[in-house]
């Protein structure tokens, strides 16, 4: 339990509170910080790897944690954008007669 605890808070999840104005990304953040955790690892088992003269498989791992986490952050910049575009034209277009 200590060790979950320990992880939620090394990769940033807490309990997330319902959000009225929009839609929940509860799930969403979790299948984010799932990608993310192993993009992590995958970079941190490169590194090891690399350490142990394995160089292609750790410069492998090494190139493709990061371009895991390059990915999910900018799907998730882009998609978390587009929401809130499309959240604030719908109530400005509520608000107009």
């Amino acid at each position: 339990m200590r060790i979950r605890k320990l992880l939620d808070a090394l990769f940033f999840i807490g309990d997330e509170q319902e959000n009225a104005s929009g839609p929940s990304w509860k799930y969403r953040r979790k299948l984010i910080y799932g990608g993310y955790r192993l993009g992590f690892a995958m970079v941190i088992f490169g590194a090891l790897t690399f350490l142990v003269d394995q160089w292609s498989v750790g410069t492998t791992l090494i190139t493709g944690g990061v371009s895991l986490i390059t990915i999910i952050l900018t799907a998730y910049t882009a998609t978390a954008t587009f929401e809130d575009v499309k959240l604030r034209h719908s109530s400005t277009e509520q608000k107009e007669p």
